[in-house]
């Protein structure tokens, strides 16, 4: 979709009764003319700015409608009026239109390219945190496991589940593979999951066997047996549970390291799948986004409902993300036409966060339809003005970070 068929979907959905009625808890909620609607309330969770809550409400009083703003109390009230549930289900409906089948979506020789990972994030220090996701590492930091369906291509979450800081990864991904089949077969029997260490084992490889869907898989030497005793090069091994599977063995480029594939897509040929496979790294990308970006772990609230709502309106938001860097590298493109350019250019992720932030929100809220065209294209060409030059065949030594990195899991005071 376009940012225009987003913004549309948006606003339907904030409109639609049906919508209102699955979401609020009591009956009266929103009854009454208070300073902020139920519709209000959402877009505001979505501005995701990274100040205070009581300066982003401020802000979003002064932009919208004036007066005197509501305080941080009172919308830690409001809030409690609903859960997560209109967050997911605005995540979960983009998610449905946008691999509808009406649109034109990024391919791989005919495959979405889709990987799964975990990571976890750090909640603020509560108690009630604490007891609910359990805490990072062996120390009392309270943090939550996150688990993601990335389309790599696409750049968009297919499907994501928040759980406890122990979750398990191997059954979080069967989960998504049962939500997909179901949800969204015909983007499923067409796709190839790409897997990262740590995903390998017997029952893997027979629940995806059994579902009919194409993987492949990185494992280690401790893996399965079978694998490992398998050859150097290209060559098809059958495990112990009757499965057959093609193993892809192969030196990495200046090292005496070899990286191990295990894949069910028997017609590729071997020399795609050391390039293919890097294609995963988009995940990882991702997840630098969303904690670096986005800060996904600077929350708005000490709750668990808090946490949740903000959890989903950072799904909200990559989503619109990747909409708006489309547009706008076709923007881009066209600004660059008829020069001599070496390298191609794509806009910056950091500059589409903080443009939506700034300017999406009070778009959505406007009643002009003239206006709102006017507007999103003045933020697609904002965003298509910083750029950044992609340049082939680069790469760096990965570098891992204290996981108590943030001192303070709320907003910025600042």
């Amino acid at each position: 979709m376009n940012k225009f068929q987003l913004a549309k979907f948006i606003e339907g959905l904030l409109n639609c009764l049906e919508f209102f009625n699955k979401s609020v808890k009591r009956k009266n909620a929103f009854t009454r003319k208070g300073k902020m609607s139920f519709k209000q309330s959402l877009m505001f969770m979505l501005d995701m700015n990274k100040t205070s809550l009581q300066a982003r409400l401020n802000i979003f009083f002064d932009k919208t409608q004036g007066g005197e703003p509501m305080s941080q109390q009172a919308f830690s009230k409001l809030r409690n009026n609903f859960d997560h549930t209109p967050l997911e289900l605005m995540a979960r409906g983009l998610v449905k239109k946008e691999y509808s089948g009406e649109y034109e979506l990024p391919l791989w020789k005919g495959y979405h390219l889709i990987s799964v990972d975990g990571t976890t994030i750090q909640l603020p220090r509560e108690e009630v945190l604490r007891s609910e996701f359990g805490v990072l590492g062996g120390g009392t930091c309270p943090g939550a496991g996150v688990s993601m369906v990335y389309d790599v291509l696409n750049g968009w979450v297919l499907d994501a589940t928040i759980t406890h800081s122990k979750m398990n990864e191997r059954k979080e991904l069967l989960k998504h593979l049962e939500f997909l089949t179901q949800e969204m077969p015909h983007i499923t029997e067409n796709s190839l999951f790409l897997h990262d260490r740590g995903y390998a084992s017997l029952a893997i490889f027979a629940k995806m066997h059994e579902m009919g869907i194409k993987y492949v898989m990185r494992c280690r030497k401790s893996d399965l047996k079978e694998i490992n005793k398998a050859p150097l090069g290209d060559s098809l091994v059958k495990l112990r549970n009757g499965i057959t599977i093609r193993v892809i063995k192969f030196k990495l480029e200046n090292s005496d390291d070899i990286k191990i594939l295990a894949t069910n897509e028997f017609d590729l040929p071997a020399d795609d799948f050391p390039d293919l496979y890097t294609k995963r790294w988009g995940i990882e990308t991702l997840y630098n986004e969303l904690k670096n970006i986005i800060s996904i772990e600077k929350f708005s609230g000490r709750t668990v409902n808090s946490i949740l709502q903000d959890f989903w309106a950072s799904i909200v938001l990559i989503n619109s993300v990747a909409v708006f860097m489309k547009d706008a590298n076709e923007e881009a493109t066209k600004l660059r036409a008829g020069k001599q350019n070496k390298h191609v250019y794509k806009s910056q992720v950091s500059m589409t966060v903080v443009t939506l932030r700034d300017h999406f929100v009070f778009y959505t809220l406007m009643s002009e339809q003239e206006n709102r065209a006017e507007m999103l294209n003045k933020i697609i060409k904002m965003i298509a003005r910083k750029v950044s030059c992609i340049r082939k065949n680069r790469s760096y030594k990965r570098t891992f970070k204290n996981i108590y990195n943030a001192t303070q899991n709320l907003k910025s005071r600042l």
